[in-house]
């Protein structure tokens, strides 16, 4: 069943901009990529949500992932949550990154482990959006300043868990300096989970707020001989897994994103190619931090898969060489959009 809160229709929610500005990117090397990170506690994702059944273990376990962006010339943006910025080692470890300046750190709030704790802890509250205004507010300003205070970063960026942003989380973000949201997964409809729906939100970056707060969507496209009216499709297509399925192993229609949690490397290189057929400026690649140590999500659950991991990256990034997609970041971003 769809939430009432998260059945608004998109096109008054400041994510769809029906009629938004038009972002200058020209000051950029186009076409670029990112590389984002949600930085984050392990869990376990078959469980409810909880306070304290978490841990950080695989925080030392980054480094290798770091040392292979960097090897790359490429500078992550780790969009870290409370729990990683509360803990000493991870303080230490991204706040030494930032201060060589070969990484950038971003905000990522997980409402059931970040304060305060006034609500209940449920699937629905897990989506910052559907918490009482004031208190999604306090849990954003509370992850700012432990940022701030233990990273030593006042962060510019931020995505909201689960994808979860609302209505209002804008004026909270450029309360807080915030410059750049990635909360948007274009082509994705969370409503039946209790979330937002971004099936129609744009897949090129786009203000929420001109001059204050862009958006740079997480990167999705089409592929398949139906791909030019998958939007025309999505909602009928992507309701049933099955159809998903019948259409994919067809070759007709199947939505892939850039990341490598679920997205064999053959079809994120077309992803790619895919993209810059669509002209699109920016390549936002995303995925989990505690997919860097085997066993922690579905994605990587063996030595094994780690591995897979890690050539999956390497050959995306040969294959944006070979296609002449240069790195860049989030603050090079927000110094080409706001000037």
């Amino acid at each position: 069943m769809i939430s009432k809160e998260a059945a608004t229709d998109l096109v008054e929610s400041p994510y769809f901009p029906s009629n938004g500005p038009a972002v200058d990117l020209s000051a950029l090397s186009k076409p670029c990529f990112i590389v984002t990170v949600d930085t984050e506690e392990e869990f376990d994702w078959n469980s409810g949500f909880t306070r304290d059944r978490h841990g950080l273990e695989h925080l030392h376990k980054i480094a290798p992932f770091q040392a292979l962006c960097e090897g790359q010339g490429i500078k992550p943006a780790y969009l870290v949550d409370y729990p990683v910025a509360n803990d000493g080692f991870g303080a230490e470890l991204f706040g030494n990154w930032a201060k060589r300046g070969v990484a950038e750190i971003g905000l990522q709030l997980h409402p059931w482990v970040n304060p305060p704790f006034d609500e209940e802890v449920s699937a629905h509250n897990s989506y910052a959006c559907n918490l009482p205004l004031e208190l999604e507010r306090a849990k954003l300003l509370a992850l700012y300043e432990v940022v701030e205070k233990r990273i030593g970063v006042a962060a510019i960026s931020y995505r909201a868990g689960r994808y979860g942003a609302g209505g209002h989380t804008p004026s909270f973000l450029t309360e807080l300096g915030v410059k750049i949201d990635t909360s948007v997964r274009s082509l994705f409809d969370y409503r039946r989970q209790g979330g937002p729906n971004y099936a129609r939100c744009p897949l090129t970056p786009y203000w929420v707020e001109r001059g204050k707060l862009l958006e740079l969507p997480v990167t999705s496209v089409f592929g398949g001989a139906l791909r030019s009216i998958g939007p025309f499709l999505f909602d009928r297509a992507f309701e049933s897994e099955a159809m998903r399925a019948v259409l994919a192993r067809g070759g007709m229609l199947e939505r892939i994103a850039l990341t490598p949690e679920g997205i064999p490397v053959a079809k994120a290189l077309e992803a790619i190619d895919l993209a810059l057929e669509a002209q699109l400026p920016v390549l936002t690649f995303s995925f989990h931090s505690p997919s860097l140590a085997a066993g922690h999500t579905p994605y990587v659950r063996c030595e094994q898969e780690l591995e897979t991991f890690y050539i999956w990256w390497e050959e995306v990034f040969a294959h944006l060489r070979k296609r002449n997609v240069v790195p860049s970041s989030i603050s090079a971003i927000a110094g080409a959009a706001f000037g």
